[in-house]
Parts: structure tokens; sequence; C-alpha cells
């Protein structure tokens, strides 16, 4: 074996050209070099270099003294940063062996040519794939990341906030990063949604506005729920839909028909003053009961109020109120355990600390 006095490499005795470097290799009369130093006894060192590097160049400096004198002038090279070395054709080097320009790249950490299957520099051990990932990394443009493949690489992404997953019994569970860019969230971002099967494939998006978090629905079949704050009045509109429990309500204003095309008005029993009505949805467009909002508003709870439902154990004894102030129609949580919760109709903000229903998944944002 013949070692390369400019990157050490070991290559075959009838090499006339460095295999790692290109770099013309000395010529030693009598039996071939070896370049074979002893290995340590637990191994090669953590470093990952020779505990006999003074060995290995004393031997590669005595080989040198013995081998015949060239009239050859040094490769010039910078003193800190060497050029790519260029390498004449030679008749004697086989054609396999020949350097080839478009098959070399610059190391980006010390300037060396460095063949484009090398992952690591010769000369300094520059990880070149990593130098290319990080740029490309940081030419790209900002793109839609799931919340599993920023949870697998949470370096790679800039996390901004995160979701915690709220058991059934209230404890925490996993931890859901978002990025700083535009984050998706369905069944089809696998983990944990994968098995729900309320969840659509891409079910909400979670970005920042500024300072705000905004979470956006993609239209979906079952819908976003933002918890509400107790005691805080948030306003119906006609069609915004809630959820009390496992009980999902839609609320309908009340609508006076349109007249005839001759201008002939639809008889009607008399308008007492109701607020208009709320109606189970049992399906998508299908609705169950209904129940009419009288002007002193209407309480729903699991033992108490004007409309109870016995039979959910995560409806409160008296959860909410629908009630009328200033001619506008609201829903107070009035101290439930398990909250309020309405459905974004588009997006919304998502202040610290709220909790987001998706699918069969209870979530609190933290940012």
């Amino acid at each position: 074996m013949i070692v390369c006095s400019r990157c050490s490499k070991d290559n075959q005795d009838h090499y006339k050209f460095c295999l790692g470097c290109g770099a013309e290799l000395p010529r030693a009369s009598g039996k071939p070099r070896s370049s074979s130093t002893d290995t340590p006894p637990g191994g090669s060192s953590g470093s990952g270099r020779s505990t006999n590097a003074p060995r290995a160049r004393a031997a590669r400096g005595e080989a040198l003294a013995s081998a015949p004198q060239m009239d050859l002038e040094p490769t010039p090279m910078q003193a800190s940063r060497p050029e790519p070395v260029q390498v004449a054709q030679s008749d004697s080097l086989p054609p396999e062996l020949a350097p080839m320009e478009d098959q070399t790249s610059p190391c980006p950490h010390c300037g060396a040519g460095v063949p484009e299957n090398f992952r690591f520099c010769h000369v300094c051990g520059h990880d070149l794939h990593d130098e290319g990932g990080a740029q490309a990394a940081a030419h790209a443009p900002a793109e839609r990341t799931s919340a599993p493949a920023v949870a697998e690489a949470p370096k790679r992404a800039s996390m901004r906030a995160r979701l915690i997953l709220i058991q059934p019994d209230g404890s925490e569970g996993e931890m859901f990063p978002l990025a700083e860019g535009p984050t998706l969230i369905g069944r089809s971002s696998g983990g944990i949604f994968a098995n729900d099967a309320y969840l659509s494939p891409e079910h909400a998006e979670f970005r920042f506005e500024d300072d705000q978090l905004v979470v956006k629905d993609m239209e979906s079949l079952n819908g976003i729920y933002i918890r509400i704050e107790p005691d805080v009045p948030i306003e119906l509109f006609d069609g915004s839909i809630f959820r009390v429990g496992q009980e999902i309500l839609r609320f309908d204003g009340p609508t006076a028909p349109e007249p005839a095309a001759d201008g002939t008005q639809h008889m009607g029993s008399p308008h007492r003053g109701y607020l208009g009505r709320i109606s189970l949805l049992v399906g998508r467009e299908t609705t169950g009961n209904s129940y009419p909002i009288p002007p002193q508003g209407i309480h729903l709870g699991r033992e108490r109020g004007d409309v109870v439902f016995p039979e959910d154990g995560y409806v409160s004894g008296l959860h909410c109120r629908v009630h009328s102030e200033v001619g506008h129609v609201f829903l107070t949580d009035i101290g439930s355990s398990n909250g309020t919760f309405v459905r974004v109709s588009n997006e919304s903000f998502v202040p610290q600390g709220t909790f987001v229903l998706m699918g069969q998944q209870l979530f609190r944002a933290e940012y």
C-alpha cells in the first residue's frame, strides 16, 4: 500500500494518483510500504483518529526519504484554505480512476475538491450531507407540516406552540408541537389522529398571526370546537352550533317567511317574543328535538333546567344558559365541569390555555 502524503489515504501499489485527493503518489523503491497501524486495545479512539498517528507519520517520512527524487514542483496551496487539486490525465492511470472535474465539488469548510459520492471531506472530515441539508432548509420556502412530522424532528422545525392532549381522566397525554408556519392536523397526519374516525383527513390548520394562534377549519365534516370561558357571554348567530357534553345543538333565529309573489302574507301563530330555538343535531342535515327559547331564556343541564339530558354524564347538573341582552342572543357557561364548546365557523383565534375539541380529541393550546 502507498500512503498519500497529502490526505493520508491508502492506495494500491500500482496507483500513480491518490484515489482520495488526486495528488500524484511517490514511488518507493524496494518492498511496498504499509500504512497499517496498531489498533488500541479498546478499538478506535472516540475522536475517530488513530492513537498511533506519530508512528504513521514517521513511517511516511521514511518512505518519502527512500523514494527517488522527481523533477516536479510542489503544488501551491493557500495557507488557510487549500484550492481543489487539478490532476493532469495520464496514460498509465486507469480510465475508471481518472479524476473528472464534473465529479468533484469544493468542500464548504476547507475548499478541497471532494468527489460527489463522498459524505465526508477527506481533508477536514466535514459532513457534506449535513451542510447540503442545512443550505437547502435555509433556502426552501415555508411549507405546511403535519404535527407528527414536527414531533419527529423538533430541531428542524421552529416550535412556536404546542397542543397537549387531555386524557378522559383529565390527565395530560401526548404533546404535539406547532411550527412557525402552518401546521396541518387530520386523520392523514398519522399517530393518534389516524385512529379517530371523526376526524377528516385534513381537519384543521394552525398558524400564527403576529403573536396570536389561529385555527382554521379545513371544511371538515365534524368541525372544530373551542371551549368558552365560564360566565363570559358568547353571541349566537343564526346557524351557530355549540356542544354541551355529548349533545350537539344548533341555534336558529326567528325569521319571518317571505310573502308570496303576489304580495300575500303567510299566516302563523302569534309572535310571543321568542328568541329562536335550539335543535339537537343527530346528523349533518338531520335534527332531533327542538326547543323554543322564550324571552327570559332557557337553562340546560343534566338534572336541572328547562332542557335536561339525564343520560349524558358529561353534562353538569346545571350546565349553561341561552339568553337575550340588548336585542342579541348569547350563550353563557355557568361553571360546568366539562365546559361548553362553540364550533368554529371558518377560523378563530385560540388564546393561550384554550381547550380545542377536534373529533374525539381534546387539546389545550400553549404558547
